[in-house]
């Protein structure tokens, strides 16, 4: 089976390749080397010999990165979608499978999130385009590729984290952003760390490898799709605040988490039903949030990540300063 993945060298690229190799597959990944997606001409070119499509391709980041670039989050991500369902269908691949966006639901939506919920509110705020994006490009691959003869189905996944996510301070999102600053102070020996809002403010936060081995099921599954819409979140609604004191209690040295209320935190309440995913594909999260983070930190210190952290935060600073212990990683209860 010849499987292309876009976006296949980014954050979830990586682990959906692991997962699929796991699975007996093993994935063409395509990353920005192999051309200019927002290209027709180049979607159709790379992939043209694909029997499964996997489009992880994404311009996101965090609710701060997306609030500065609304329009363009919109523009790149649906013209890239577009073309990848073009090309799909083209050269009539067997199936595409699409992942989509919690941002794409509406404000109003109940919880917990169910897909049918996506066609009774509109996107908004500041990551309401990029959702926007996201839902026009499932809704255009469901009416497209059924008539093709292509199979179409969109996964969204909650707020995604674990090895390899983006901390970069411009992009990430909640947990990499958290758990940046926690290990930062904590290397500097200071009190607090500092989390964006009052804390109320919940998500579905996933682990990595339980959205990539998804995927990599998806590709090989024997159901039908014909344009299906699943959430693959953790089916548990979290505070930022417990997020953080988990954070804390992870990383270690006594420090507690400090609230900046005045900065942006998107929707305030999100989690998903995964309900339809469990009868579908037989879904279950295994990692729990706890054992999430651990993990996480347990990579990043692997690969220092906390030492290249603490020398920006230096040199930004141009202080001269004794580093703390923390080497040692501490399990949360």
């Amino acid at each position: 089976m010849n499987v292309v993945l876009t976006g296949g060298s980014g954050f979830l690229g990586k682990h959906v390749q692991k997962a699929c190799v796991a699975s007996g597959v093993i994935p063409r990944a395509l990353g920005r080397k192999d051309g200019d997606m927002r290209d027709p001409l180049v979607a159709r070119r790379v992939l043209a010999d694909a029997e499964v499509i996997v489009h992880l391709a994404a311009d996101v980041g965090g609710v701060a990165y997306l609030a500065g670039r609304q329009a363009e989050a919109f523009h790149t991500n649906h013209r890239i979608g577009i073309n990848v369902i073009q090309a799909a269908c083209f050269h009539r691949c067997r199936r595409l499978i699409l992942i989509g966006s919690p941002c794409s639901y509406g404000p109003d939506s109940r919880l917990p999130l169910v897909e049918k919920s996506l066609r009774e509110g509109f996107p908004s705020g500041e990551t309401g385009c990029y959702g926007l994006a996201k839902l026009v490009v499932s809704e255009t691959a469901k009416l497209f590729c059924n008539a093709r003869g292509v199979e179409a189905v969109t996964l969204i996944p909650g707020n995604i984290y674990g090895p390899s996510d983006h901390f970069e301070c411009n992009r990430s999102h909640v947990v990499a952003a958290v758990l940046r600053r926690a290990v930062v102070s904590q290397l500097l020996g200071r009190e607090t760390f500092s989390v964006w809002g009052n804390g109320s403010a919940t998500r579905d936060f996933v682990y990595v490898d339980d959205v990539a081995r998804t995927i990599a099921q998806t590709v090989t599954s024997a159901h039908h799709f014909s344009g299906d819409v699943l959430n693959i979140g953790s089916g548990s609604e979290t505070s930022v605040r417990q997020l953080a004191d988990l954070v804390a209690e992870t990383v270690g040295g006594g420090i507690e988490p400090e609230f900046v209320e005045e900065e942006l935190v998107g929707y305030t309440h999100r989690v998903l039903s995964n309900e339809l995913a469990r009868n579908v594909l037989g879904y279950h999260p295994k990692t729990s949030l706890c054992d999430g983070l651990f993990e996480t930190l347990a990579w990043v210190r692997r690969e220092g990540l906390d030492r290249s952290w603490l020398d920006a935060e230096v040199q930004e600073s141009g202080q001269t300063l004794q580093l703390f212990g923390g080497s040692g990683l501490r399990r949360a209860a």
